[in-house]
């Protein structure tokens, strides 16, 4: 039977949804402690069917696969790939082979882990991968907020309604008039605390009795920057205290901690500010990172091989000695080893 334990051990907020498809209790637990650690709250899911059917229904951040559920579980990693809301959430899959390793990679998979499984193996790769989970939630982050906004229509009258809440893509906003999905408006706010106006190109996206949804179609630069900034602020003010001091707890932690990925068109949210180290930053986690997330076969391999590069020099330049040169060094053997999974499987 699938069950859930996003119960009163996780935060009531969190700084990134997961998945966790896998019905061994050692691999649910070890996980479901490393999540905890970065505020991330797992739902697990001990059988394919229901974990489709969840991927389906909700947007999560990151998705963990159990390859020793079977073969089906490999219909949960298509799934993933396919799902409209899912399809871009950072994928984990824990093999017991290398041919196992090999179809994961092949599906898809950002990082995959091979069992023997240890707390401190699952740690490492969960903190490569939290700018990821970071930025992926940003994108679909939809701030609750009531501010006035103004539907505009070509030769027609004005709709004035209240915002029920704004993301990066769009704007939920109620109003007494209904209006036809498809239909192209132009849509004024001024957000709360924020001095200019915004006057944006929408579409409609949906219309249910007293709302509408509409769809950012053209948002400058310029706004695009501020909005990103606006809802970053207010992200990290969601979080409640006991989260918060588990980035500031962070702050001192290693530079390739949260080194943000190569190529992001997003700006960093005061929760990556915290997190990052003092000093320069070495790039190789940005660069596997941007490995890890292209799609394009024919990029993905280049950037595969620039991190390669980039990995083993960073290797040659580490001290002999020393308890956080010899964590790095252990990172970069695991980064180093799921990229040459990765890179067999776009040659294959």
């Amino acid at each position: 039977m699938s069950h859930s334990n996003a119960a009163a051990q996780q935060p009531s907020v969190s700084t990134g949804g997961a998945l966790l498809v896998s019905n061994d209790a050692a691999t649910i637990r070890q996980f479901s402690e490393s999540m905890r650690q970065l505020a991330m709250s797992p739902e697990i899911c001990a059988e394919v069917p229901t974990a489709l059917g969840l991927l389906n229904q909700r947007k999560f951040d990151a998705v963990i696969v159990d390859l020793q559920l079977g073969g089906h579980a490999n219909a949960v990693l298509e799934r993933v790939r396919l799902s409209p809301s899912n399809r871009t959430a950072v994928l984990f899959t824990i093999s017991d082979s290398d041919a196992e390793t090999a179809i994961a990679f092949k599906a898809g998979s950002n990082f995959v882990l091979r069992r023997p499984l240890s707390l401190t193996s699952i740690d490492r790769n969960l903190k490569v991968a939290y700018g990821l989970i970071v930025r992926e939630q940003r994108r679909y982050f939809r701030c609750p907020v009531q501010t006035p906004a103004t539907i505009c229509r070509h030769a027609l009258p004005e709709i004035h309604g209240q915002t029920v809440n704004i993301s990066e893509g769009g704007i939920g906003i109620a109003t007494d008039v209904s209006i036809e999905p498809g239909v192209k408006v132009q849509v004024r706010f001024t957000l709360p605390g924020h001095e200019s106006q915004f006057a944006v190109d929408a579409a409609v996206c949906w219309s249910k009795e007293t709302y509408v949804g509409l769809q950012f179609t053209s948002l400058s630069a310029h706004l695009t920057s501020e909005l990103q900034e606006w809802l970053s602020r207010r992200l990290d003010e969601s979080l409640p205290q006991s989260v918060a001091d588990k980035f500031r707890n962070l702050e001192n932690a290693p530079p390739w901690m949260n080194e943000p990925a190569e190529g992001s068109k997003t700006s960093i949210t005061e929760s990556e500010r915290k997190l990052k180290a003092p000093g320069d930053n070495p790039n190789w986690v940005a660069l596997y990172r941007a490995a890890l997330s292209e799609s394009d076969t024919e990029r993905k391999l280049p950037k595969i091989e620039l991190a390669e590069r980039n990995m083993r020099q960073r290797l040659g330049e580490l001290p002999i000695i020393g308890s956080e040169a010899a964590e790095e060094r252990q990172r970069l053997s695991d980064a180093l080893e799921n990229l040459r999974g990765l890179k067999k499987a776009s040659q294959s």
